[in-house]
């Protein structure tokens, strides 16, 4: 029971533990800007970091607005814990990208200035330097004359573990490292984007929603995450590492998979579990997560245990599952 405790808490609801990766010499050259200058390497802390670099005032005013509620009235296209979705002004099904439950995980928008491109993507640690380039890859098939590409990073918060510091660094670091340059807009991430509730740390910022045809960023949540919820949560326990694309824009279509994941030996036992039992020790912060934990979690449990071989039983015949949103709601394709 222990090591199945170790294994959820490290794979799921933003608390995968990450692995932090300095820069070691040799990235003078890299191509990441703050305020028009190239940062010549980062920082090996992201005290050091926030020492150097003023994102104050830009934060405070992110984190001083307040959370507007969307819904799919608005033509939301969710993007959950560890997927990455990209689009452009001219799509004609969504208005809004959006992602919210980002306690230790850090939100990343990309957004080249020239074609309106933007992506979204929801890191939680695994896959994070691999994630960076495919954005950037997605970013650039939009056709653009002029322009920048410009980077905002949200999330996260003062946690004991230092998870999210490290996930800070680890991020900085993979965009860095791409060879495009590549202009840091907005760093509302750990220290930047904590508040202090009864004594203890919390994010303040727990989502955001970007305009599609504007690229504003506000802070946000959302009353509909989209279809296969729990399908899409399982992955995080067992299942790739990868930062998966789920939206086609030339189509219009969500695409969920095919993806693999693993059982677990007391699977049974896990999805029996008291809601107090869930928060307390499937969480590695569990005051800060938010009320509706417990019952996504016991979902996603229960996907496992009742679909143990998705590729069989639920991807049949290699097959994705496919949406479309029509008069508000999504269709199966």
């Amino acid at each position: 029971m222990r090591a199945c405790q170790a294994k959820l808490q490290q794979h799921y609801y933003c608390h995968s533990t990450v692995i932090l990766n300095t820069c070691a010499g040799g990235c003078d050259n890299m191509p990441l800007f703050i305020n028009g200058l190239s940062i010549g390497h980062v920082p090996k802390s992201l005290q050091e970091f926030f020492d150097r670099y003023d994102f104050k005032s830009s934060s405070k005013r992110l984190c001083c607005q307040s959370c507007k509620m969307h819904s799919q009235d608005e033509g939301v296209l969710y993007v959950g814990q560890r997927e990455m979705a990209v689009t452009s002004p001219e799509d004609g099904v969504f208005n809004i990208l959006g992602t919210e439950d980002a306690t230790t995980c850090h939100i990343v928008v990309l957004r080249h200035t020239g074609s309106g491109a933007v992506c979204l993507a929801h890191f939680d640690g695994s896959g994070v330097q691999k994630a960076a380039k495919e954005m950037l890859r997605l970013v650039k098939e939009f056709p653009d004359s002029s322009g920048r590409l410009e980077l905002h990073l949200i999330g996260g918060f003062c946690d004991e573990r230092g998870v999210s510091a490290e996930l800070s660094i680890k991020t900085l670091e993979a965009f860095h490292d791409i060879e495009d340059d590549i202009f840091l807009e907005t760093c509302c991430i750990t220290d930047m984007n904590n508040i202090r509730k009864k004594n203890l740390p919390f994010p303040n910022i727990y989502g955001i929603a970007i305009d599609i045809k504007t690229g504003e960023i506000s802070k946000a949540s959302f009353a509909d995450h989209g279809p296969d919820q729990p399908l899409r949560s399982a992955r995080h326990f067992t299942g790739s590492e990868d930062v998966l694309n789920i939206y086609d824009p030339k189509s219009n279509t969500l695409t969920i998979g095919p993806f693999n994941y693993s059982t677990m030996d007391e699977i049974d036992l896990l999805c029996g579990l008291p809601k107090s039992f869930i928060r307390e020790h499937l969480s590695t912060s569990p005051e800060q997560e938010p009320p509706y934990f417990e019952d996504h979690v016991r979902a996603a449990l229960l996907q496992i245990k009742e679909h143990p071989e998705p590729l069989k039983t639920v991807f049949k015949d290699g097959k994705p599952h496919c949406y479309k949103l029509e008069n508000k709601k999504w269709k199966p394709v």
